[in-house]
């Protein structure tokens, strides 16, 4: 799912900042020049509450041994500089939780690919994030009841920065899907802005010696685009529990 540009929230709290960062676009691409780059693919994906920039390269001939990734943020006159932690590593992500913190921003990435010292690409893009990020269907496991079925949803410990309280009790909805044959029901449980570890949903008043299956996912209230997670199914028997995990 991509998160719209023309969500309300965006409009109404972050209008100024939008604004400016379109006034310095003109800046950014001379001072970048040809932005974005065509050699790499790059991503930004929010996989398990994790923010991970990506990289691919569309010359597969090309073989780097390991990468370094340079950002820096559009709206400040900084320079690039170094994602320690993403300084000469040999997979082709980075996990930029704790670097990219504001949702309203555009950053500006590079990411070289050397072999030994030599650099073979470099990689030029820009990511507005609360565009530009698409957002995975969270980990989920199911227990199954005579009658109702407990949805457990995995939270991390600590919710990072960038989806902070405002954003998790009023514009990020959590979706649970249930469905028994054709019938379809969705539930729009409530998520608290302090949420922490595992979340548990209990779907009841079901009917037993019946098969159901449950999806579970995440959207913005603004924007219709989402990613089903893989549907589990449990048959509901007096008596017996079922967990799949």
């Amino acid at each position: 799912m991509l998160w719209s540009q023309n969500t309300s929230w965006i409009r109404l709290h972050h209008l100024y900042p939008v604004v400016y960062i379109i006034g310095l676009m003109v800046g950014v691409v001379s001072a970048w020049p040809g932005l974005p780059d065509e050699s790499c693919t790059l991503k930004v994906t929010f996989r398990n509450f994790r923010l991970i920039l990506s990289w691919e390269l569309k010359n597969h001939s090309i073989a780097p041994t390991h990468y370094t990734l340079w950002y820096t943020i559009m709206s400040k006159p900084d320079d690039m500089k170094i994602v320690e932690p993403c300084s000469n590593i040999t997979a082709s992500f980075c996990d930029l939780t704790n670097v990219w913190e504001v949702l309203s921003e555009t950053y500006i990435t590079r990411v070289d690919g050397f072999r030994g010292n030599t650099m073979l690409v470099s990689c030029v893009s820009d990511f507005f994030l609360g565009a530009h990020v698409s957002l995975e269907a969270p980990e989920f496991n199911i227990v199954g009841f005579t009658d109702r079925i407990k949805v457990i949803v995995k939270f991390p410990p600590v919710i990072p920065k960038i989806l902070n309280e405002e954003i998790l009790q009023f514009y990020l909805q959590l979706i649970i899907e249930e469905q028994s044959g054709k019938i379809v029901k969705k539930h729009h449980p409530k998520l608290n802005g302090n949420i922490s570890g595992n979340f548990t949903y209990v779907i009841d008043k079901l009917i037993p010696n019946t098969n159901y299956c449950v999806s579970v996912y995440f959207k913005f209230k603004d924007t219709g685009g989402i990613n089903r997670s893989p549907v589990k199914c449990t048959f509901l028997q007096p008596g017996q529990e079922t967990e799949f995990s």
